[in-house]
């Protein structure tokens, strides 16, 4: 049977339960509140339009990225310019194929407001020796970077996905175009195609 001074110890500890449960609830307003409507959205504030969201206007984090020479660059670097962003790897055999039209784009156009942003999805701790090695080799003239953990994902959703995926920004971060894989007839006129009309918004 409870006694007076038990049911009084229940009844204190189920009001110390009950204000934790409030100001845990308090807290995290505040946080919804101070993130999500402040207009201050730092973490999503460089593209939109990912297409694998069910909504087609999903927006990808501004990833700190780590570039070949060790800089460390963001998204929302690029806001102002027409984008692309390639996922590829040194290994990939239709990723070579498509660098060299990348590299072609960058020359003609780069001087209108053009950039191109590779991001390899190898290692950077183990592989940038390798990643050099190829960029001097073909003679890559744009940012070559890696892909930190789980940009891959929000760009192309869970689960196993093929590379090269190309996405295509326009100034104001709106995805306009998206190749996955890569034709050397077909999605070379694509990229030109949508390149020379974006540059001239």
């Amino acid at each position: 049977m409870a006694t007076a001074e038990t049911t009084s110890r229940r009844s204190a500890s189920a009001r110390l339960t009950a204000l934790l449960v409030i100001a845990g609830m308090v807290a995290a307003w505040a946080v919804y509140v101070g993130f999500f409507r402040s207009g201050v959205r730092p973490s999503t504030a460089a593209i939109d339009g990912l297409p694998w969201a069910p909504d087609g206007h999903r927006r990808a984090p501004d990833f700190r990225i780590r570039t070949l020479e060790g800089r460390e660059i963001t998204l929302s670097d690029f806001r102002g310019k027409v984008l692309i962003v390639d996922f590829w790897a040194t290994w990939c055999p239709p990723c070579r194929e498509e660098i060299p039209l990348l590299i072609e784009l960058k020359g003609a156009h780069g001087d209108r407001g053009l950039e191109i942003l590779g991001l390899t999805i190898e290692d950077p701790e183990h592989d940038a020796q390798q990643v050099q090695r190829f960029v001097q080799q073909f003679g890559v003239n744009y940012t070559i970077g890696f892909a930190p953990d789980g940009m891959f994902e929000a760009f192309v959703g869970p689960g196993e996905h093929p590379i090269p995926q190309t996405f295509l920004f326009d100034r104001e971060g709106k995805l306009r175009e998206h190749l996955v894989g890569y034709d050397p007839l077909t999605d070379a006129r694509r990229l030109r195609r949508t390149i020379a009309r974006l540059l001239q918004e």
